[in-house]
C-alpha cells in the first residue's frame, strides 16, 4: 500500500504539470477534454461526452459506482504588469516555502488540482468498484457544465466533489448563487477646450473569492474608484472617458481605473484631492492591503467622453451597489448566510457593463438581494438581467457516507476534520438537484488566494489529502 501511495503522489505532481501546460478558460476547454480522452484511452478507460461537453471517464468495476468529480476551466487573473496570453501560454509555476504559485497568475489549482487527483487515483486503485470521473466544463462562468449534467450521465450512487480548499474540512453543503448585471448603451459626446485628462487607478488589493474570501476585511476597487469620482464629479467641471474595473463574476475586485477631463485650471486640485483621498483609504484599508497602490497621471488630450447623463448613473450604480456580507448565519457560527459581490465594470463593445454576484443558504433571500441589486441597475438607467442562478446544496449530516469519510480521515491525518457548510458555491448542489439520491461530500488540499495572482497551492497538504483520497476509496469499497 505504502508504494501505491507513494506513487500516487508523484503522478498527482506530474498530472498538475502536464494540466498546467494546457489553456483552459472557462468556455474554450477544447484541450483539456482531449487530454482526458487521451489520458483515459492511454489507461484503458472508457469515456462518454454529454451536450454540454461534461466528459465521464469510466475504469469499469463492480456496482455502485463512485464518482471522483472536479472541473476542466480556471479562472484566468494576471497583475497588470504581466503579460500572459490565457488563450495560447501554460501557466509558469514556481515553488516558494512550501507552496506551488504561478508567476503573475492564478495558478489554476482551482480546480486542476482535482482533477490530478482523480487520474492518479483512477490509476492507482486497487479496490473492486467502478470509478467514474467526471469532469465538468465552464463552472467558473456559472456552473453551466453542471447544470447539464442529467440523470443517468453517471450511475456513481456516491460522488466525491475535489474542489474544497482547506484540508482541515469536509465540506456537506453550500449556498446558492446568481449573477445581476446591467447594461448601458455607450453614448458620447464632445469635449469642451479647455479640458486637462487625467488617470487615476487602484491596485495591489488582495480580492479572491467572492464565496469563501468575502466576510474578510478586504477592498473593493470598485467601490474605491466609484466613490472618488463621485467627489470629483460634484466639484468640478467632469467628463469621464473610460473605466474599468474587476475581472470575473466570482472574485473580490483588485484592479480599477478611470480616465476623465477636468478644466485645465483644476489640474492641481485634482492632485491635493488625490492625495488626500489616498491617505483616507490608506487609513482604511492599509493594515488589511499592505500593497495597495493608487496612482495618478496626466495623460494625452481626449476628444470624446461618456455623455454626463451616462456618467451620473455609472457613477451612481458603483456608489450605491451593495457589496460584502449581508448577513451571517444565526444558526452554524462564522458561516456566511448571504452575501453580494459588485464583480466588475467593462466596456463590451458599445456597452458598459456593471456585473454583480449574490450568493445565499436560502433562495428567498437570494432572489431578494438580486431583485434589489436589478431594481437599483434599472432606476440608474440600466437594463440589467438576472442570470445563471444555481440552487444551493442542503446538508446532511447524518449520511454513511459522511461517516466513513470521517474515519478515513481521522486514520490518515490523526484528527477529526471539521464538517462544514461553506458560503462559495460548488457543483453539488446541481448534482443533488439532478441526482436526489446521490450522496456527496467535497474535499481537498489547502489552496489559498483563489481567483487572483496570489492562488497558491500547499504541496504537503496536496501529498495528505492524495493519500487520504485513496484511503476514503478502499473504504468505500
Amino acid at each position: 500500500m505504502n508504494t501505491i501511495l507513494l506513487t500516487t503522489e508523484q503522478m498527482v505532481w506530474q498530472i498538475f504539470d502536464e494540466i498546467c501546460q494546457i489553456p483552459r478558460p472557462s468556455g474554450k476547454e477544447t484541450q483539456i477534454m482531449n487530454y482526458l480522452r487521451e489520458f483515459a484511452l492511454k489507461h484503458g478507460f472508457l469515456t462518454k461526452t454529454d451536450k454540454a461537453g461534461n466528459i465521464v471517464m469510466i475504469r469499469p468495476g463492480e456496482a455502485p459506482a463512485i464518482a471522483l468529480q472536479a472541473h476542466t476551466d480556471m479562472v484566468c487573473e494576471k497583475r497588470n504588469d504581466t503579460t500572459h496570453d490565457f488563450e495560447n501560454d501554460p501557466i509558469q509555476t514556481y515553488v516558494e516555502d512550501g507552496w506551488m504559485r504561478a508567476k503573475g497568475t492564478t495558478l489554476g489549482a482551482d480546480n486542476g488540482i482535482g482533477i490530478a487527483m482523480a487520474l492518479a487515483a483512477m490509476v492507482n486503485y486497487q479496490g473492486n468498484r467502478q470509478l467514474e470521473g467526471l469532469f465538468t466544463v465552464e463552472e467558473e462562468t456559472g456552473l453551466t457544465g453542471a447544470a447539464a449534467v442529467e440523470a443517468g450521465f453517471i450511475t456513481a450512487n456516491t460522488l466525491l466533489n475535489l474542489d474544497s480548499e482547506d484540508e482541515n474540512e469536509l465540506i456537506v453543503g453550500c449556498a446558492g448563487g446568481c449573477e445581476t448585471v446591467g447594461y448601458w448603451k455607450v453614448e458620447e459626446t464632445t469635449i469642451p477646450k479647455g479640458m486637462f485628462a487625467i488617470e487615476v487607478s487602484i491596485k495591489g488589493l488582495l480580492g479572491g473569492h467572492s464565496g469563501s474570501d468575502i466576510h474578510l476585511p478586504r477592498a473593493n476597487a470598485n467601490q474605491i474608484l466609484g466613490q472618488f469620482l463621485q467627489q470629483t464629479a460634484q466639484k468640478y467641471p467632469f467628463y469621464l472617458c473610460r473605466i474599468d474595473g474587476g475581472g470575473l463574476h466570482n472574485a473580490i475586485a483588485r484592479e480599477a481605473n478611470a480616465l476623465f477631463v477636468v478644466p485645465y485650471a483644476d489640474r492641481e486640485h485634482i492632485r491635493i484631492d488625490w492625495n488626500i483621498y489616498i491617505a483616507e483609504q490608506e487609513d482604511k484599508w492599509l493594515a488589511h492591503e499592505p500593497k495597495m497602490r493608487m496612482d495618478l497621471s496626466s495623460k494625452p488630450k481626449q476628444e470624446k467622453a461618456f455623455t454626463p447623463a451616462l456618467t451620473e448613473q455609472i457613477i451612481k450604480a458603483l456608489c450605491h451597489i451593495k457589496h460584502g456580507v449581508i448577513k451571517m448565519s444565526e444558526t452554524i457560527e462564522g458561516v456566511v448566510e448571504t452575501s453580494t459581490n459588485l464583480a466588475s465594470i467593462k466596456r463590451v463593445d458599445n456597452n458598459l457593463v456593471i456585473t454583480t454576484s449574490q450568493r445565499s443558504s436560502f433562495e428567498d433571500q437570494l432572489n431578494a438581494l438580486a431583485f434589489e441589486t436589478y431594481t437599483l441597475l434599472t432606476e440608474c438607467g440600466a437594463t440589467a438581467g438576472i442570470h445563471g442562478a444555481y440552487p444551493a446544496w442542503e446538508p446532511k449530516f447524518d449520511t454513511p457516507l459522511l461517516k466513513t469519510a470521517q474515519d478515513a480521515y481521522q486514520q490518515v491525518l490523526g484528527r477529526m476534520p471539521e464538517v462544514k457548510i461553506i458560503h462559495a458555491g460548488l457543483e453539488c448542489g446541481l448534482f443533488s438537484k439532478a441526482m436526489p439520491s446521490l450522496n456527496i461530500v467535497s474535499f481537498g488540499p489547502t489552496l489559498l488566494g483563489v481567483h487572483s495572482p496570489d492562488e497558491r497551492l500547499n504541496i504537503a497538504s496536496t501529498n495528505v489529502m492524495s493519500h487520504y483520497l485513496m484511503q476514503l476509496l478502499e473504504k468505500l469499497s
